[in-house]
């Protein structure tokens, strides 16, 4: 048996993904992706704009087996690269901790301006393993580093026998099936590839141009490969969480008054129910932003027998680019928000719309990819 994947990153949302496109992509059976998230190197640090959204749209299609792939480079410390990754992880697709299905891509290659040797991704590979239990895999080609040493990692061979813009089970059985050339052993130690990217020109349900990789083997064989490692990391105790996207329907003007989100609970909030340390994270997707609007998402904390209420700005973002250009996409997303809080206590997410044009008529209505994470954990040896 063969399962097919697809590593995707903000250029495809450039060539129109959206995530009706990933659904699209798991009904023609897609069962492993991953996503472009941080690339750290000595000019700076990328963050994807679309990981978490994407991300989380292709576990909410019932893709099983989820990954961020992480671009190593040299000059930059080993921890820095993995603490960066984690933390983008952290704030963006949240859920990952505790998904059996997550796991880390490498993205190691030899660059113009950055030849990167191999031992680089070997060590950022390990530190991401050792701070969070999570399997790393080596992406790493043949063609880029044949004869180096590769570690103990599951490896992705990048290897394009043919660029022909066709169906992706189509372009696999053109470059040789489970019998083509990406399939060849390589590195140090010698290792058959765990998974081939046979292609970068793919199409896959509607989404034109893509990477599709293949992994032979069974779910089950896969679900081994990717199986948790023991972490070293402090122990974290989860007490209560609480995922929900925005209630179906509503709406919200454009007279920048704060107004609390409607969860699909019904609720707009959620109350804590033991005093501790509260992670609260929040992405905000409205239709209707226009180019220039300005975005404000705050906290809102009432706290039993207080008189005042917290509302601590968590974010603001004007919007840079005309929605329209992304199927009607713009995602605003919070940093990790960390506070101690009693118990009792409920928290509301608070939006606001500041309209470029002054026009204080437009309703715009909260997607389904509008979504909260909270999760209150005890920390302890």
């Amino acid at each position: 048996m063969t399962l097919f994947g697809w590593d995707a990153s903000d250029y495809d949302v450039d060539r129109g993904l959206t995530a009706d496109r990933i659904r699209d992509a798991r009904a023609a059976g897609i069962d492993f992706m991953t996503y472009k998230g941080t690339e750290q190197s000595r000019d700076g640090t990328f963050h994807s704009q679309y990981y978490g959204v994407m991300l989380t749209a292709a576990k909410d299609a019932g893709i099983p087996f989820l990954g961020m792939y992480v671009v190593v480079h040299s000059d930059v410390s080993i921890e820095d690269q993995a603490a960066t990754a984690i933390d983008y992880a952290d704030k963006h697709s949240p859920w990952w901790r505790t998904y059996d299905g997550f796991f880390w891509q490498i993205d190691l290659e030899r660059w113009p301006t950055d030849d990167v040797p191999p031992h680089i991704g070997v060590d950022v590979g390990r530190e991401l393993e050792e701070r969070t239990g999570k399997v790393a895999v080596m992406y790493a080609s043949r063609g880029q580093y044949g004869d180096d040493d590769l570690g103990d990692f599951p490896r992705w061979n990048a290897d394009y026998p043919y660029r022909v813009a066709e169906d992706f089970k189509a372009a696999y059985a053109r470059a040789g099936g489970d019998s083509g050339p990406g399939w060849t052993r390589y590195g140090k130690p010698a290792e058959t590839p765990r998974i081939w990217q046979f292609t970068d020109s793919a199409i896959i349900g509607r989404q034109h141009t893509c990477d599709a990789d293949a992994f032979r083997g069974t779910a089950d064989d896969f679900a081994k490969m990717i199986g948790e490692k023991t972490s070293t990391t402090t122990k974290r105790d989860v007490i209560a969480t609480f995922h929900s996207t925005a209630h179906a329907g509503d709406t919200l003007d454009t007279t920048d008054r704060f107004h609390a989100i409607r969860w699909a609970t019904g609720l707009y909030h959620w109350t804590v129910p033991e005093t501790g340390l509260v992670s609260i994270q929040a992405t905000v997707d409205l239709r209707g932003l226009r180019r220039d609007d300005l975005v404000r998402i705050r906290a809102e904390y009432t706290r039993p027998g207080d008189a005042e209420n917290d509302t601590p700005l968590l974010r603001q973002e004007r919007v840079s680019v005309d929605p329209e250009t992304t199927g009607g996409v713009f995602v605003v997303s919070t940093p990790d928000e960390r506070v101690e809080l009693p118990k009792g206590t409920q928290i509301r997410v608070q939006v606001a719309v500041r309209p470029a044009d002054d026009d204080h008529r437009r309703r715009l209505t909260y997607s389904t990819r509008t979504r909260i994470s909270i999760v209150e954990i005890r920390t302890g040896g």
